[in-house]
């Protein structure tokens, strides 16, 4: 579960510049903020069943939220979020 959580928050994080470009806010919707959550949740069930690979769980849990917060963040100043 924690290399899953992790691999999700790396693919977030990829979508997550491609968003950063001007225009291209609405991929932070469609394909971020999912994914940044979904990555979140799966690295958070692999830090608490703790199978032995527990620091791809805390690595998976942290890019998660920061992308999360660049995201919103990203989206509030492009007015996306009202």
């Amino acid at each position: 579960m924690a290399i899953i959580g992790f691999i999700l928050s790396l693919v977030s994080g990829s979508f997550m510049l491609i968003g950063l470009i001007p225009f291209l806010g609405w991929l932070n919707w469609i394909t971020t903020l999912p994914l940044a959550v979904a990555g979140g949740v799966f690295s958070g069930l692999g830090i608490t069943r703790a199978g032995g690979i527990k620091g791809f769980g805390i690595a998976g849990l942290i890019i998660s939220i920061l992308v999360f917060f660049v995201a919103v963040n990203r989206l509030i100043l492009g007015c996306g979020v009202f």
